[in-house]
């Protein structure tokens, strides 16, 4: 059991990984307009996550975010600032909300998205305010790390073979022992 534990050690110490920790950013709608607007470059990548939370309080207010990127839109359902809730802070009608989640495509997400915030009060349209958001790819597989110099490609395939070779290596060390009988050495003791 222990030289499963660690040949399962060893293996995934030798496996690569190359990537980010997803991320949400929260992007905040109140009565003085959106914070940020414009979202800062390197805040997001590829298969991240924008939280846009209406918390505009004023009477009858609404808010519809739109998210658009080479012609394609995507709007928001309509946002409130508070949802009735029941006795037991559960959404009475779930179809209310005020919170529009939005997570960027993983592959193909890169690139510049414009934001809008659309105010609505009395579901007339008061306000609009733009921004936008660019996302940077994601280098995390090797068809994106074709798109790289070639000397960043070379050392990265140079970590993934002596990544391999240690992988083989520790395979072949498990075989081994695995089918080297307890306790029994292969080794003879000179007297």
């Amino acid at each position: 059991m222990r030289f499963l534990f660690a040949g399962l050690v060893i293996l995934m110490l030798a496996t690569p990984v190359v990537g980010h920790e997803l991320s949400v950013y929260t992007v905040i709608v109140n009565s003085e307009g959106a914070y940020p607007a414009d979202v800062p470059n390197g805040s997001l990548k590829e298969g991240d996550a924008a939280w846009f939370w209406m918390k505009d309080s004023s009477e009858n207010a609404t808010m519809v975010v739109e998210l658009e990127k080479d012609g394609a839109t995507l709007r928001s359902p309509t946002l409130q600032f508070e949802c009735e809730l029941d006795e037991n802070g559960t959404v009475i009608d779930e179809s209310c909300k005020n919170r529009f989640d939005y997570t960027f495509n993983q592959y193909n997400s890169a690139g510049l998205w414009n934001i809008t915030f659309l105010k609505y009060v009395n579901e007339t349209l008061v306000e609009t305010i733009n921004g936008s958001v660019n996302i940077e790819a994601d280098i995390h597989n090797n068809e994106t790390i074709v798109e790289e110099k070639s000397s960043t490609k070379k050392d990265y395939l140079s970590r993934e073979y002596i990544a391999g070779g240690v992988a083989a290596i520790s395979l072949v060390a498990m075989v081994v022992i695995a089918s080297n009988p307890k306790g029994n050495s292969t080794f003879s003791e000179e007297e």
